[in-house]
């Protein structure tokens, strides 16, 4: 009679640390690429509101371009303009009150209606 072939115990419990070393490695690359998927996410809100910044300022009058202030989303952005001539230099900040390392600062010199 042939003996019966079976794991012992010793190979099914390093194949079980095996695996759960595998999970925890896995796990822990998900929470990295979620981590980066909403930090990008969030840089995305910034350069949108920045743009839209500029956009609105370069349809205005020079004269009618005023500072402000807006909050909008977690997004907190201010703002200072001081006319050059036929153009505006914008100086601004956003911040983002869920990741503040992602705060941004802009100067930029944009044209502006007459």
């Amino acid at each position: 009679m042939r003996a019966l072939r079976a794991f012992s115990l010793i190979e099914l419990l390093t194949a079980l640390v095996l695996l759960a070393v595998g999970l925890a490695s896995f796990a822990r690359a998900a929470g990295a690429v979620a981590r980066l998927e909403n930090d990008a996410r969030l840089r995305r809100v910034v350069a949108a509101a920045m743009q839209a910044r500029l956009d609105t300022l370069g349809a205005e009058a020079c004269g009618a371009a005023r500072a402000g202030e807006s909050r909008q989303q977690g997004v907190h952005e201010r703002w200072s303009v001081v006319p050059q001539g036929r153009r505006l230099l914008l100086t601004a900040r956003i911040d983002i009150s869920a990741r503040p390392t992602l705060a941004r600062r802009l100067t930029a010199s944009i044209a502006c209606l007459p």
